[in-house]
């Protein structure tokens, strides 16, 4: 079971740590509860958490430490899904550093590692994990990259963004594709955050966003692999989650807000 991290590890500050063609990101920790949306399947609950770390490690890069840890219910068993993933990826969005661990009721599933740069020819991925090997694919956006791209889009006006994506994925060569749907975010009672995360968070502009993930695997009826909906806030921390499967849907809300320093580390 694989959860997108960039839906969900983002922040803003410091323009000048990006190009002026994407938004800045804001270092952050932000935990998410998670409990079960939607079932078409045996599934019968869940509940969980996605808890994130999103630090400046250097004037050029960031890192995100990010688990993603659910417990589903079931008819006759339960089972408890953990993965966690630490990256760093320069702000310029041509290098990207990933390693992602899975495991099921503590059983290790499978661990992805590797290193993926962008060139003039398209994006390199070299592997680690679990096989060594090097694969090449048109020219593709990172993670972190990609949701202050959706954010310079949003304040731009625009309404429908398409990119290519790699993220970490084992399968590089099935082609990631992205649509988002920007639109203006209307609160309800029911959006509005705790107090001491809507303090942090009190001035910002914020919009919905409905992502569609697609690849080779995609039905021919063009539907997703993976959808998600989710409210981005200017310096790019997310909230009102939903990710949906496909057979189930979780949803969420932001439990946890800590905005970090966004300066420099410096070298003594």
């Amino acid at each position: 079971m694989w959860i997108r991290p960039l839906i969900l590890g983002a922040v803003l500050q410091t323009a000048a740590l990006l190009p002026a063609t994407a938004a800045a990101l804001r270092p952050h920790e932000a935990v998410y509860d998670l409990i079960l949306d939607r079932s078409d399947s045996d599934i019968s609950g869940a509940q969980g958490r996605i808890a994130l770390q999103l630090k400046q490690d250097a004037c050029g890069a960031l890192s995100l430490d990010y688990r993603f840890l659910v417990r589903f219910q079931q008819e006759t068993e339960t089972t408890m899904t953990d993965q966690r993933t630490l990256s760093r990826e320069t702000v310029n969005g041509d290098r990207f550093e990933f390693e992602t661990r899975s495991t099921i009721d503590g059983a290790e599933q499978e661990t992805v590692q590797g290193k993926a740069e962008n060139g003039p020819g398209g994006t390199r991925i070299a592997y680690e994990k679990p096989v060594a090997r090097e694969v090449e694919i048109e020219h593709a956006t990172f993670p972190l990259h990609h949701t202050a791209q959706i954010i310079e889009k949003a304040q731009m006006g625009q309404r429908i963004f398409e990119t290519r994506l790699f993220d970490g994925d084992n399968e590089a060569d099935k082609g990631l594709t992205t649509t988002a749907l920007i639109a203006p975010f209307v609160e309800k009672p029911a959006d509005k955050p705790s107090e001491a995360v809507a303090t942090q968070l009190a001035g910002l502009k914020s919009w919905l966003i409905i992502e569609s993930y697609y690849n080779k695997d995609s039905d021919k009826d063009g539907m997703p692999i993976f959808e998600t909906r989710y409210r981005l806030y200017e310096n790019g921390v997310s909230d009102d989650l939903k990710l949906d499967f496909g057979s189930y849907a979780l949803k969420g809300h932001l439990s946890h807000l800590s905005l970090m320093d966004a300066s420099c580390p410096t070298t003594r």
